[in-house]
């Protein structure tokens, strides 16, 4: 008898409740970093490794995922960033073949670009705002208005300040984020701590990883979701040592300062996460033990 191997996967999507809100989770692919010391500059590499190893994750190729949230509110469609989007310069071809699937996910699932009413960013960097237009720089989400911190969307698409001391990937950032983000200058939401994005949905400053980073707070039937984008990158590292850092934090003080302080405004509210680059789905709960905390998984929803 022959064996069949197969290579192909079902799509990445699935769905939950949040309260009284359906919600659901799209990938838009893994990105691949390599050595995870080379990815958090403030680790002591053996302690780095030992630390991973104990908790059965590698240390010479640390792997991202990108997990995309999708909320109905009352009468709105909101997504929560785009990954990095399928552009061969800035986008899927920087990030390799795996990523760049958010629009056939989003298609799996029963979307359509055109039916989101609101793109919520949680801050300009490549993986979270590459993905709002498409190979000819046309708006993807020709219905939808773009959220985003006042303060990200000044820096990111300022190429004024690209320089020659950078890097070239650094200076895409500032590109890319141009490119996918002035389509939609005429329908944008420029936030500030505490504006109100939707029915339950709130942006909450954490400046740090990105100058304007902004973490969302989802509420319905007295239940709160954080969602956090870049806050914490890692289910083991930036949760054991928070003060390790990412490489690529803007201000690597001020990232570790609103990463504990959104840390224990989880705990004490015993609050859910979204965590964009934990494993897929990127929902579970916080644990404190200590000065560390635990990643506690929510279950899929199978029924």
């Amino acid at each position: 008898m022959s064996i069949t191997t197969r290579t192909d996967r079902p799509a990445a999507w699935t769905r939950f409740r949040h309260g009284e809100l359906e919600c659901t989770v799209v990938s838009d692919g893994p990105i691949h970093l390599g050595p995870a010391r080379d990815a958090f500059p403030g680790a002591e590499p053996a302690e780095l490794d030992e630390l991973l190893e104990r908790h059965y994750q590698p240390t010479e190729q640390v792997s991202l995922e990108q997990n995309l949230l999708l909320v109905q509110t009352e009468d709105q469609l909101v997504l929560f960033d785009t990954g990095v989007g399928t552009n061969p310069d800035l986008g899927r071809g920087f990030f390799g073949p795996q990523t760049g699937r958010a629009v056939p996910n989003l298609r799996a699932a029963s979307f359509e670009p055109a039916d989101i009413d609101i793109v919520a960013i949680t801050h300009g960097h490549p993986d979270h705002c590459w993905g709002l237009v498409d190979d000819d720089h046309r708006p993807l989400y020709p219905n939808a208005r773009i959220a985003i911190s006042r303060t990200d969307y000044e820096f990111w698409t300022d190429l004024s300040r690209i320089h020659d001391g950078m890097t070239d990937h650094m200076k895409d950032h500032f590109t890319g984020a141009h490119r996918n983000l002035t389509p939609y200058r005429d329908r944008l939401l420029l936030l500030e701590d505490g504006d109100q994005v939707a029915a339950g949905i709130t942006a909450i400053a954490t400046p740090g990883h990105s100058p304007g980073h902004l973490v969302y707070s989802v509420s319905s039937a007295g239940q709160t979701m954080l969602v956090w984008g870049d806050l914490c990158h890692h289910q083991v590292l930036l949760l054991k040592r928070p003060q390790w850092g990412f490489v690529f934090d803007h201000d690597g003080p001020a990232a570790t300062a609103q990463r504990l302080r959104i840390y224990q405004l989880a705990d004490e509210g015993r609050h859910s996460v979204f965590a964009y680059h934990f494993p897929f789905p990127g929902r579970g709960h916080l644990l404190r033990e200590g000065e560390e905390y635990t990643w506690l998984p929510l279950p899929l929803e199978l029924s």
